[in-house]
């Protein structure tokens, strides 16, 4: 959501000095930015607020400090509530994100009251406007970037996946479920612990993704496929992580991935689960005998 040019009916404290109503003041966002394995982070996210009358608002409890996260691409849209002039962090899972995204700063009303200060051009004294709740009151329109991810590497394909710990789970089984946003792959406590530790070694790599990812993605791909009732489309708005298979899955094969591949034609999703995520099976099985042979080998037994 950028406000750009826009002009309000009443005096509004704007970052860009050609589109602010008040005398003096200071409204602005900075923040760093990193990625993880799963997220996107926003880091050392600081709004400076240099008003009385707009802090004395957000401290009674008249308006609100907020960041709008924005990214068309996947149609994610986000205000979180920051506190001004205190390091903040947000922390956005890498599936919500792909292409082009906004963040920008706002002071929003929370209630309708009535906005008069001394603090606005001498035009408007004498004059008290009616606030209504989420009217804006402050801008940063702050940045536009791009964030995009190849879906040939393995440390960005785990965006869709997150593995948990579930100590529930007695019989020594892997578990999958899958929600709009991600697939989970549960392990149990031990086992996770081991995923832990080995998870950033990368001729390990592989063969995590040949055990859980592969067989965890043919699963969910099987499994929404059931319902015939539905359309390719219809899954890339309710799924994220579908939405991001096919993406990946046009580029493996240079097209899109239609409803006939898919219901009618029964596609077989255990070997695309293979092909999207760079077929680390074979790979696994490469670097099990690399690492045999760095062992010195092992003889077979007849």
């Amino acid at each position: 959501m950028h406000v750009g040019k826009r002009l309000f009916p009443y005096p509004v404290l704007n970052n860009n000095e050609l589109y602010s109503q008040f005398k003096a003041g200071h409204f602005s966002l900075d923040y760093t930015e990193y990625t993880t394995e799963i997220d996107f982070v926003l880091d050392n996210l600081l709004c400076r607020l240099e008003s009385n009358y707009l802090t004395t608002l957000v401290n009674d409890g008249f308006a609100e400090v907020v960041c709008v996260v924005e990214c068309p691409g996947t149609m994610f849209r986000k205000s979180y509530t920051i506190e001004a002039n205190k390091v903040n962090k947000i922390i956005i899972p890498l599936s919500d994100l792909n292409g082009k995204y906004s963040v920008s700063a706002y002071i929003v009303a929370k209630k309708d009251f009535t906005y008069d200060s001394s603090e606005f051009f001498d035009d408007y004294e004498g004059y008290g406007f009616q606030i209504e709740k989420n009217d804006i009151l402050a801008v940063d329109d702050g940045f536009v970037n791009t964030i995009s991810f190849n879906q040939d590497d393995d440390t960005k394909q785990s965006s869709i996946f997150v593995v948990i710990k579930d100590n529930t789970i007695k019989d020594q089984t892997m578990t999958i479920e899958y929600d709009q946003d991600k697939i989970t792959i549960c392990l149990p406590g031990q086992q996770w612990n081991y995923y832990e530790k080995m998870k950033r070694m990368s001729k390990f790599q592989d063969m995590y993704f040949s055990i859980m990812a592969v067989p965890a993605l043919g699963y969910c791909l099987s499994d929404i496929r059931s319902n015939k009732e539905t359309s390719i489309d219809d899954l890339r708005i309710e799924y994220k992580w579908f939405s991001a298979f096919c993406e990946a899955y046009k580029k493996t094969h240079d097209k899109e991935l239609d409803d006939e591949d898919f219901f009618v034609k029964n596609m077989n999703v255990y070997t695309e689960a293979q092909l999207v995520l760079g077929s680390p099976i074979t790979k696994a099985i490469d670097g099990l005998f690399g690492l045999t042979l760095g062992f010195g080998g092992v003889d077979d037994v007849d």
